[in-house]
């Protein structure tokens, strides 16, 4: 979970506000695609909710710094304002329970025989 914070930290850092938010948000689903895909057998929406929530917040900052205006304005524009979140990706029904006893791949063996 650190790690993913701090790279969305970085993908939404003061250095970055020259570009546009729509790059910022298309970075921020890169990441949040590759990790959820990722981390999604087991249980684990509890953080994906974590992480979406800060994601969603970093983008509020982003947006407000960009504008010089409070954190409030920003969290306006991400929640009401936009009908999609600017395009954020959401990471909820994204989690695949594991199936308990079954391996997670099948492996076919040489002699096209099943395995005992």
């Amino acid at each position: 979970m650190q790690h993913a914070r701090d790279r969305v930290r970085d993908l939404t850092a003061r250095s970055r506000l020259l570009l546009t938010v729509d790059w910022i948000v298309e970075d921020l689903n890169r990441f949040l695609r590759g990790w959820a895909a990722y981390f999604r057998y087991g249980n684990s929406a509890d953080q994906f909710g974590k992480i979406i929530r800060y994601a969603r917040m970093r983008l509020a900052i982003v947006i407000a710094k960009r504008h010089r205006r409070t954190r409030r304005f920003g969290w306006y524009v991400v929640a009401h304002a936009s009908t999609n979140q600017l395009g954020l990706i959401d990471l909820n029904g994204t989690v695949a329970a594991p199936r308990p006893f079954k391996a997670w791949r099948e492996r076919p063996n040489a002699g096209g025989q099943r395995r005992r």
